[in-house]
């Protein structure tokens, strides 16, 4: 059987993100996940379940606009040991239509 793969998940905090994640988790579909999401954790209004999927991935707190310092993207996109990820899933995306474009 093949290696699990890894998965960097963008966004993942959202609605849809979340319930991604905890998908990967309880059915055991990546040997690692990393998350990125401008949310705080902690301000998330996580449900039991999806703090128990949360608490088995690597979560990191990022704005992912067009504002980031281009050398934080290897600190998002690289892994511990220097490698890339398998999957990068793109779930960012700003749904407030009565803030500006920046």
């Amino acid at each position: 059987m093949a290696p699990l793969p890894t998965v960097l998940v963008l966004g993942g905090v959202g609605f849809i993100g979340r319930n991604f994640v905890a998908h990967l988790v309880e059915n055991g579909l990546a040997a690692e996940i990393r998350v990125i999401d401008k949310v705080i954790l902690q301000t998330a209004y996580l449900n039991k379940r999806f703090q128990a999927a949360f608490e088995k991935v690597e979560f990191q707190q990022g704005d992912l606009s067009n504002t980031i310092p281009p050398e934080k993207f290897d600190r998002i996109f690289t892994r511990a040991d220097g490698s890339s990820f398998d999957y990068v899933i793109n779930f960012a995306s700003e749904t407030k239509f009565s803030q500006l474009a920046e």
